[in-house]
């Protein structure tokens, strides 16, 4: 694995806090009135997937855009190609943890590239992908992924549709988990990062002020699941590719899809699609009566 020399390293720990500070935690995307906005799950490098989910949707590159979950990388070969794809004009993505890991190893770490050579070499977590980059390959990755927002909320013809990786705290309301992204607020970052209690409790309460909700994080191989208005939609499309898993699939949704469509998606290979619309507003799947957290 190529290193970065004390310099560079230096020079890219610069960039990155420079890069962090100028990107907003929390971004607002106005409606699409040119044409349809679909969101995908959990890539981890299976691109090839991406791509034929694209086709399966009918996408138009000049007229749709693409919301992503989050996980670009790790487990998969093409993880490498991540950062062509957060290049892509019609390319909207949340950071996942696996992200902002890459970007803590490098800020974080006396000696980056050592620790990144011992976890290539046993395949940690699906690292051993970066190993074959260049340190300059390495740098402009880094740097695309540390201007990825840690979640945002797109209006619809619908409601509006918030999109991140882990998930909103238990107990906690769009407006103040917004606040709280907008602030720093340490707990509510990580939950967002890698939350997963509200699948682990099965908690249908879903999330008040916010019409629905798309997260990843952790996959659910029978298909994508949905807890009040809050939808998972990683759905193991990387394990389709490293392992065979039964029921692994790559998850597109169009974000104004029906409801009750959840259960009888469009099938092509390993690809799952939700893409049946309808006018009618979001449904009231979240309690209203559900109190906000208080924050400190």
């Amino acid at each position: 694995m190529e290193r970065f020399t004390r310099s560079q390293l230096a020079h890219l720990r610069d960039e990155l806090t420079e890069i962090a500070a100028a990107s907003p935690r929390f971004i607002r995307q106005d409606c699409n009135v040119i044409g349809r906005d679909f969101v995908i799950g959990d890539t981890h490098g299976a691109f090839d997937q991406v791509w034929n989910a694209m086709r399966l949707a009918g996408f138009d590159r000049a007229r749709d855009r693409l919301f992503s979950v989050g996980d670009l990388v790790d487990r998969g070969e093409g993880s490498h190609r991540a950062g062509r794809f957060l290049a892509q004009p019609y390319v909207f993505a949340v950071r996942g943890n696996h992200e902002a890991d890459l970007i803590d190893l490098h800020m974080d770490n006396d000696d980056p590239d050592e620790a990144l050579e011992v976890l290539a070499r046993i395949n940690f977590n699906g690292m051993g992908w970066i190993a074959k980059l260049t340190a300059k390959e390495r740098g402009e990755l880094l740097k695309r992924f540390a201007a990825l927002p840690y979640a945002m909320e797109v209006r619809s013809p619908r409601g509006t549709v918030g999109v991140l990786h882990g998930e909103v705290p238990r107990g906690m309301d769009w407006e103040d988990f917004v606040a709280g992204l907008e602030e720093g607020d340490a707990d509510v970052l990580e939950s967002c990062l890698r939350g997963r209690k509200r699948l682990k409790h099965g908690d249908t309460r879903g999330v008040p002020g916010i019409g629905r909700i798309f997260a990843g994080h952790t996959p659910q191989f029978g298909g994508a699941a949905r807890l009040g208005n809050c939808f998972a939609i990683d759905t193991g499309a990387v394990f389709a590719e490293i392992s065979d898993r039964p029921g692994a699939s790559l998850t597109i949704a169009n974000i104004a899809f029906q409801t009750s469509e959840l259960a009888r998606p469009r099938e092509e290979g390993i690809v799952r699609l939700h893409h049946q619309v309808t006018a009618a507003p979001f449904g009231p799947y979240a309690e209203p009566e559900q109190a906000s957290a208080p924050r400190a």
